[in-house]
């Protein structure tokens, strides 16, 4: 064959005519040009199916790996959770570490760019794209936990205060960098969850991750309140210098819409975290000096006048700054130390410190006494048993309140403590006043200055308190019980306005016999010396409309003022003992701004609060 083809070509070429091939190797040579036309585009394909092979197993690797992660974060979560409930720092810090580490693989499986590419599949990438936000979320949060809880142990590994009564400032100060950036994390990572949002998501992974936003939503105004107060408190524990503290140690007894008269007080020296009491004392010391009221705004003076100025009315305003300003200034005229801060509680608010699992506390005659009778001691029982001895029991009331506030700092200001001051503030019986500015503003945001604060950001709420207006101590036996309607239109008219009513039921449990001290000494009538009477101040919105206000059903004349941007509506009420006297102010306006909480008053029995429904 060989030789025949060679004939064929050198005759072709010495001849110039054509020799044909035969039609069998014709057709051999067609197909073999065919064939090899075909390998490139086999070999293209082959390589090409291979990629998406490995492209579909890298996708799937990732997408397992960052879900075994993520699982093993969800796992370690409520371990983390609960050792840091139990102050076990430590181990804490060791699983934390776990979590960090878990959330770390997650974050970096699913930032690999096949998972990346395949995110832009229809379906499936909603469902990897959810993934990977809550891993890199995770990671995020994560990240820095193993260093937070180290620093967090340093500042309240054994009680916020240790044994010798100091806070590590130091450690303090180191906290506030880490928080500061918990809130960018907590922002970023909000971002990563929202953008791996999308109805297309199974509900298998959307409701992993939609508790986890919604937790983060909570969480991000309350860490944007901490990263406004901690860096603020250093200075306030005597960082840059020595700070004097002021307690003022008040009685609803005798009540003021900010606790109650000032009848006590205790001077504490905080110097680089380290606490000492240094001085206390009673209203004696007080009694011939006055508040300078020029200090306080000109519409506080307007409402309360220079009765303010004395020592049983520093506490008659709607808000404990000015009542704050107002004990510095009288203290000071009194030739006593200028505090920087003052501190404002009562026995409730003592006991609310203390916590109802503290120890009990010996208070002299009275042997050991539970927390949670540390109120009815102080403000019944030490007038009972000292009766006309006033100098005696006021030494014993100041004496003890000190001792009981020292108990406090003894105890590290522990959890407990923590959540009783939580409590206490909320009810009105603990409130903290700054001199310095910077302070006073992370005071008030951290909600713990007792000031009435903006309408416009307060929501749908009221304010009651109550101030004795008669030298007794019977409001010790007022028991408010308050409702607040629905709001709803009367009538069938659609133009009729929206109405609702906020009412307060005073009940008066004062018992047939009280020591003269305890009564009413301006009353001629054995009643009348056991009636308390008050004047009952409500704070609500401007916008909000009074209709009405009427005593046990019957309209009454009311002083209409402004106090801090509210309506300050008020009247005074005499409540019989064993009697009932019920107050009701009719409200209308948007249904979105009628009051649907009530806080106050700061009697020391705590109020009652009911929400009702709509009563045209």
């Amino acid at each position: 064959m060989t030789e025949v083809r060679a004939g064929a070509r050198y005759c072709r070429a010495v001849s110039g005519h054509p020799v044909e091939p035969p039609a069998d190797l014709e057709t051999r040579a067609s197909r073999r040009a065919v064939r090899s036309r075909r390998h490139p585009v086999r070999i293209a394909l082959g390589v090409l199916l291979l990629l998406l092979i490995a492209w579909a197993v890298s996708v799937a690797v990732s997408g397992y790996q960052a879900g075994r992660a993520l699982q093993e974060v969800a796992d370690a979560a409520p371990a983390l959770e609960s050792r840091i409930r139990e102050q076990d720092w430590t181990g804490a810090t060791e699983v934390a570490a776990r979590v960090a580490d878990e959330s770390a693989k997650a974050d970096r499986a699913t930032r690999q760019i096949p998972y990346r590419a395949a995110e832009h599949l229809p379906w499936i990438g909603d469902q990897l794209g959810a993934v990977r936000g809550g891993a890199h979320a995770a990671a995020l949060l994560t990240e820095p936990l193993p260093e937070a809880l180290s620093t967090v142990q340093e500042v309240v590994g054994d009680g916020l205060i240790s044994a010798d009564r100091t806070v590590n400032v130091a450690a303090l100060q180191a906290l506030t960098p880490i928080l500061q950036d918990y809130e960018v994390r907590v922002d970023a990572a909000r971002s990563s969850l929202r953008d791996g949002e999308s109805p297309q998501v199974l509900s298998a992974i959307s409701e992993r991750l939609s508790p986890v936003t919604a937790q983060l939503d909570q969480i991000a105004d309350p860490l944007d309140t901490a990263t406004q107060v901690l860096p603020q408190l250093p200075a306030l524990l005597g960082a840059e210098g020595a700070r004097t503290f002021l307690v003022a140690f008040t009685n609803p007894a005798e009540i003021r819409p900010v606790q109650g008269i000032v009848g006590a007080y205790a001077y504490l020296t905080v110097d680089a975290g380290r606490i000492e009491l240094t001085r206390t004392g009673t209203d004696n010391d007080l009694y011939s000096s006055r508040a300078d009221i020029s200090l306080v705004s000109e519409e506080f003076a307007a409402l309360y006048g220079q009765d303010a100025a004395r020592v049983q009315n520093l506490t008659m305003g709607g808000s404990a700054d000015e009542a704050g300003i107002l004990t510095s200034s009288l203290f000071t005229a009194a030739g006593l130390p200028t505090p920087d801060v003052v501190v404002f509680v009562d026995p409730v608010g003592l006991g609310q410190l203390l916590g109802a699992d503290h120890a009990a506390l010996e208070l002299g005659p009275f042997g050991s006494v539970a927390t949670a009778d540390i109120a009815r001691v102080l403000m019944y029982d030490a007038y009972v048993t000292y009766g006309e001895d006033q100098d005696a029991r006021k030494a014993f009331l100041a004496a003890t309140s000190a001792a009981a506030f020292e108990a406090v700092l003894s105890d590290g200001l522990s959890t407990a403590a923590l959540d009783g001051a939580s409590e206490a503030v909320e009810s009105g019986h603990l409130a903290v006043w700054s001199s310095r500015e910077a302070e006073q503003t992370a005071l008030v945001a951290a909600g713990v200055a007792g000031v009435l604060g903006d309408p416009a950001e307060a929501g749908a709420t009221a304010r009651i308190g109550l101030t004795s207006i008669v030298p007794s101590k019977l409001d010790y036996w007022l028991r408010p019980e308050i409702a607040v309607s629905a709001p709803c239109t009367p009538g069938d008219s659609a133009t009729s306005p929206v109405r609702s009513t906020v009412s307060m039921t005073l009940t008066n449990e004062v018992p047939t016999y009280v020591p003269d001290y305890v009564s009413n000494a301006l009353a001629d009538t054995a009643v009348l010396r056991r009636t308390a009477q008050d004047t009952v101040s409500f704070w609500v919105a401007p916008w909000v409309g009074l209709q009405q206000v009427t005593v046990d059903g019957q309209v009454v004349p009311t002083a209409v003022d402004s106090e801090e941007g509210w309506r300050l509506v008020r009247l005074t009420v005499a409540v019989p003992p064993q009697t009932s006297v019920t107050i009701a102010w009719t409200l209308t306006g948007s249904s979105d701004d009628l009051p649907r909480t009530v806080t106050g008053p700061t009697t020391a029995a705590t109020p009652t609060i009911t929400s009702g429904s709509c009563t045209p």
